[in-house]
């Protein structure tokens, strides 16, 4: 009887001790997760102290300031006075020279340095300016003239310059001129005394009005005056008419 009992028992009495153990451990692993996992609570924010946006915040809010706070004091070094900078005087430039160079002066002409040369197929460049081949002949006493000049006159101003050189040109006729250069070979422009057969060209620039005195040469002067009282050439009042006479008279 024990023996049938002991066979029946022993299985379900190992059946209830596994069946204890697992709920033992069931409720040992739920305590322990919730000691695990703390209770969390969400707690939702008061809108009223979440400032509106695009809108300053109230005065109140603001930290106040005391008003026993003294200011801050400034740097020492901003206290220090302005010290009085002297400006230091400009040296003034030196002066310049403002009147105009005088001419050089040219040297006098050995005369036997001087041999007469016979200039064929004359160019008159200007009233008193005349070319050959390629070399230049100033002449001697006059001031050079240029054939762009312009000319006041009470009708108007008119191109006394191109005037004069056609009327040299018409003097001239091509003739060959017989002037004092320098002995030897020479080239560029040289001044010199001129004569045209019988004619002194100088003379007749200056009898015509188309020249200005330069030196002290007395009959060239006279000249020049004379046509400045008979208003000739440059010294003309009226405007001169668009070319002169063919062949103007010496």
């Amino acid at each position: 009887m024990q023996s049938s009992l002991l066979r029946i028992g022993g299985p379900m009495l190992c059946v209830i001790l596994t069946l204890g153990l697992l709920m033992a451990g069931k409720s040992a692993l739920t305590g322990s997760e919730s000691m695990a996992v703390p209770d969390m609570t969400l707690e939702t924010p008061d809108l009223g102290d979440v400032p509106t946006i695009g809108e300053d915040p109230a005065v109140s809010d603001t930290v106040p300031v005391e008003p026993d706070m003294e200011p801050m004091p400034f740097p020492p070094d901003a206290q220090k006075p302005v010290e009085d900078v002297t400006p230091v005087p400009v040296p003034e430039p030196p002066a310049v020279d403002t009147a105009p160079l005088s001419a050089p002066h040219e040297a006098p002409v050995d005369p036997a340095t001087l041999e007469e040369t016979i200039l064929r197929h004359p160019v008159a460049l200007s009233a008193g300016l005349v070319q050959f081949e390629g070399r230049t002949i100033q002449i001697a006493g006059v001031k050079p003239q240029s054939a762009d000049r312009i000319c006041r006159a009470t009708t108007g101003d008119w191109p006394c310059g191109t005037v004069a050189r056609t009327a040299f040109r018409n003097f001239i006729r091509a003739r060959a001129f017989a002037c004092r250069t320098p002995k030897g070979e020479w080239s560029g422009t040289v001044t010199a005394r001129c004569t045209i057969g019988d004619d002194d060209p100088a003379l007749w620039l200056a009898r015509n009005g188309w020249a200005e005195v330069e030196g002290n040469d007395t009959a060239l002067a006279a000249a020049v005056a004379s046509a400045k009282m008979t208003t000739k050439g440059f010294y003309r009042t009226a405007a001169e008419p668009s070319s002169p006479p063919a062949n103007p008279g010496p």
